[in-house]
């Protein structure tokens, strides 16, 4: 498939991230397979998975395009506000292409990456290595979204909106919609509304923001977060609890 046509087939899709760290029950390969599965019957036109051995894993199952992330996280004592660990190097990157992704996600804040490496460099690189690739950045500003658009990136997402510390105050109950508007507006490129999208009204709203495709990981993949937010969000009446 082209750029042009894997950007073509996320427009105006539901794209369901598939994925566990090791503290949550779902982890492991066979689990996000299973998920996979299970969303893709249910219509999502395209998942997003971490690490090149789910990719591995999941690709023969796939017909749909794969956004490949591979998370790499910092060494203990790092303040995760502050820390690039979304595909963060060209290394981390190479290995989820050659799992078999569609779709190269990673982080494009303008934080320090982790081996002195610059993100410039490494679109550079990847553009020069793989012409048909399509590079999504995850970004949490405008500013930062301007500065992606002019080192190529095909895909603009919002997902690091409320996880860096320039951002860290936003609300964790709502997605960026400001930001996602911004993108369109100021870049004309294709955006990703991700983050924080929790409901149905959620969703519809980051369309009207000019989304071109919506992207929902803990509300549908992640029971585990998903009771906990339901858990610390919700109201209980006074006199039931008397």
């Amino acid at each position: 498939m082209s750029k042009e046509q894997t950007i073509h087939s996320l427009t105006g899709s539901l794209i369901v991230s598939c994925q566990a760290y090791e503290d949550n029950p779902l982890y492991g390969v066979e689990n996000m397979g299973i998920m996979s599965r299970c969303v893709l019957q249910g219509g999502a036109g395209a998942i997003r998975l971490c690490w090149p051995e789910t990719i591995k894993a999941v690709r023969p199952l796939c017909s749909k395009p794969i956004i490949g992330i591979n998370k790499v996280m910092p060494s203990d004592g790092c303040d995760a506000l502050e820390s690039v660990y979304i595909t963060p190097t060209l290394e981390s990157a190479i290995e989820v292409i050659e799992a078999g992704c569609d779709v190269l996600a990673m982080d494009g804040t303008l934080r320090p990456r982790q081996n002195g490496e610059h993100l410039q460099e490494i679109v550079k690189e990847l553009k020069r290595r793989y012409p048909d690739l399509v590079l999504m950045a995850d970004l949490a500003t405008i500013e930062e979204g301007l500065a992606c658009a002019e080192m190529g990136f095909d895909i603009l997402a919002s997902t690091l909106s409320g996880y860096t510390s320039q951002t860290q105050d936003r609300p964790e109950t709502e997605p960026d919609y400001e930001l996602i508007a911004a993108l369109k507006r100021e870049t004309g490129l294709p955006v990703n509304a991700e983050g924080r999208v929790w409901d149905l009204a959620q969703l519809d709203r980051a369309w009207r923001c000019g989304a071109d495709m919506v992207s929902i990981g803990s509300a549908i993949t992640n029971p585990m977060k998903t009771t906990q937010y339901l858990v610390s969000h919700m109201h209980v009446p006074v006199d039931v609890v008397r």
